[in-house]
């Protein structure tokens, strides 16, 4: 009778335990992470009794998570792969917006400014009409500071999200290695210690894409993007952050002690890290940097436009916008690499608005030339300045200006070169008088060599100001040769007669009350006919500068200003639009992903319950069992009284 009692109170505590398990699913069927449970019943040793084996009960032999390994793989992979897209398409539909709300007053501010032009032209005296192009001018600049502070806007906010999304990353971390610590302690029979880990797995997913290796007792280590170890056991190495160029956080892998460092590629890493270390590079900065071109663009044409006419006072016109090689329209086109072993430093100068391509460089010193390579991978030689040592010119244009005043460079030394970067922001309107608009033109020609002359500045009070055609010889020779040679011109009259001769230095002629600037790539004996005659009535530079808008002035005259920024903006909205299908895609892999989880390891209340009777069933049963039994024992007692 002993047997058949041990028999039924096995049977109770089994049932009880089962009941337990099942009464804790039911319990936590809206908790996140949590994975079904089930206890593992087996029968009990058999007995050898009176010369035959009899069963001896049951008992639950351990207590198991319903969980797939390679379907949580799957789930976490979609995860990182629905963070990045929505990331992406929550940030390229900000810039989206941004464009959207204040984009538009770039091309309206355009189209007023140049039809304020035109109006000039028509009353070229009228200082009036001249006012309305300045305030037209001011409002131009001012939308292009908006739309410039929105984009710096968003570049702090993605760089700040960059800096909290890696400090949530440590956070996870950390608390992995202090849970691979405590499951080691315990032999990894904690299961809900193995959901948390689980769920804390998930959530990383979310901000980098991450490759778990399962070790014993329920150990994970944790590694980023198939290459940097995050999580080894009870241990976490830091992920952290660290300033790169002047609008960069790049990522910084801090191994063992924080003694070695090695920087890592933000496009290896998924998930909301790469998303907004995608958008910033790839689209939000190009995008910036492609509206630097245009301000570029505009300011240049305007300013020589200006320069190639007389003021309302007979003074050759000066900038109206800021020189684009100025200090606020050049601030952040260069940025030094940390590792340099040089110290040397570089300025980048704008040489040709029209071949600038927006684009971003990485320029390298190989110990005997500047080699420089632009965001498609293409490589070549920066062309030396026979004239500037210092100075070395690319083909698109802008060329470099070494600065070895804190150490020369050396081979392997590199340089980000963002030529357009921050234009337009720097773009800023200098003239406030209306009578210093150009309006009244001169003629000004080449006629033999391969050079170009600048009227630079006039003094109509000079007695010696000539009137009418003005025929200007000159004779460039190579300082360089032995013994240097002499820089010679001469002035005559459109009949040929002597007006002035000499010598000049530089690239500037000065005489008869105007000074003169020769082009650079004036090599050769060269003359030019320039005619400086005045009028107040003269239109004929306003009509000029009024058609800039129609001119192919960049991408190599593929691309009038409108066209500059007509590509920004589809460039962004297709941006979104791409992103918003990738992110609809992203989601039917993550329901599939979820729902084949839910099906393994989720709670079915309707399967509990029907246990839960079961259960309940076979606990009153084996109670019943142990009843008889004591009823038996009872029975036999008391017939032996």
């Amino acid at each position: 009778m002993a047997d058949l009692m041990n028999i039924g109170r096995s049977g109770v505590m089994a049932a009880q335990k089962q009941m337990q398990v099942t009464s804790n699913n039911i319990a936590n069927v809206g908790t996140e992470g949590y994975s079904r449970q089930v206890a593992e019943q087996r029968t009990s040793q058999s007995l050898f009794i009176a010369g035959s084996f009899a069963g001896s009960g049951t008992y639950v032999a351990d207590v198991k998570r319903i969980y797939n390994s390679y379907a949580m793989r799957e789930l976490h992979l979609s995860t990182s792969q629905l963070s990045y897209a929505n990331m992406s398409w929550r940030k390229a539909d900000e810039l989206n917006q941004v464009f959207s709300v204040s984009g538009d007053a770039i091309p309206e501010s355009t189209n007023n400014a140049f039809k304020a032009i035109n109006n000039m032209a028509d009353i070229p005296n009228d200082l009036s009409a001249r006012d309305n192009v300045l305030v037209a001018l001011g409002q131009l600049e001012g939308a292009f500071d908006t739309v410039a502070e929105g984009l710096t806007s968003q570049l702090r906010q993605t760089n700040e999200q960059v800096i909290v999304t890696v400090d949530r990353v440590n956070a996870i971390t950390k608390e992995l290695a202090d849970i691979n610590g405590q499951l080691m302690k315990v032999g990894g029979e904690d299961l809900q210690l193995l959901d948390y880990q689980n769920q804390l797995i998930t959530e990383l997913n979310d901000y980098v894409q991450v490759n778990v290796i399962e070790q014993d007792f329920g150990v994970k280590s944790v590694m980023m993007g198939g290459a940097a170890m995050l999580v080894s056991g009870p241990n976490q190495l830091e992920l952290g952050t660290t300033d790169g160029d002047p609008v960069r956080h790049e990522l910084r892998y801090t191994v063992d002690t924080g003694q070695n460092k090695i920087t890592l590629d933000g496009r290896d890493v998924g998930g909301q890290l790469q998303a907004l270390m995608d958008y910033r590079d790839n689209v939000l900065l190009p995008a910036e940097r492609d509206l630097g071109k245009m301000a570029l663009g505009l300011a240049d044409a305007l300013n020589t436009a200006q320069a190639n006419g007389f003021d309302l006072d007979g003074n050759v016109g000066q900038n109206l916008f800021a020189d684009i090689n100025s200090p606020e329209m050049s601030i952040g086109r260069s940025s030094t690499s940390g590792s340099n072993a040089g110290g040397t430093e570089m300025n980048v100068l704008i040489d040709d608005t029209s071949a600038l391509t927006g684009g971003k460089y990485t320029l390298v010193w190989d110990g005997a030339n500047y080699q420089i390579t632009d965001e498609y991978g293409k490589t070549s030689t920066l062309t030396a300045d026979p004239d500037n040592a210092n100075r070395f010119v690319s083909a698109e244009g802008f060329s470099i200006i070494q600065d070895t005043s804190g150490g020369a460079p050396v081979a392997g030394d590199k340089w980000a070169l963002m030529p357009t970067a921050n234009a337009a922001k720097g773009l800023s309107l200098k003239i406030d008088n209306p009578s210093a608009l150009a309006a009244a033109g001169y003629t000004k020609e080449t006629t033999a060599g391969d050079g170009e002359a600048t009227l630079v500045s006039v003094d109509r009070t000079n007695a010696s100001f000539p009137s009418g055609e003005v025929n200007l010889s000159i004779t460039p020779n190579d300082p360089t040769s032995a013994p240097p040679g002499q820089n010679t011109y001469t002035m005559t009259d459109k009949d040929g007669n002597a007006l002035a001769n000499g010598v000049y230095t530089g690239d500037t002629i000065s005489a008869l009350g105007f000074s003169v600037k020769i082009e650079d790539n004036t090599t050769a004996t060269s003359s030019f006919k320039l005619n400086m005659d005045f009028a107040v009535g003269d239109n004929a530079n306003a009509v000029a500068m009024g058609n800039i808008p129609n001119i192919k002035l960049q991408d190599g005259g593929k691309s009038t200003l409108a066209d500059t920024f007509q590509g920004i903006i589809t460039e962004v909205g297709s941006q979104a639009a791409a992103q918003e299908v990738a992110m609809t895609s992203a989601q039917s892999v993550f329901a599939q992903a979820q729902n084949r989880v839910e099906s393994e390891s989720g709670v079915n209340l309707d399967e509990e319950a029907a246990n839960l009777m079961r259960f309940q069933q076979a606990y009153q049963a084996s109670a019943r069992v142990m009843t008889v039994a004591k009823e038996t024992f009872d029975t036999l007692f008391s017939s032996l009284r």
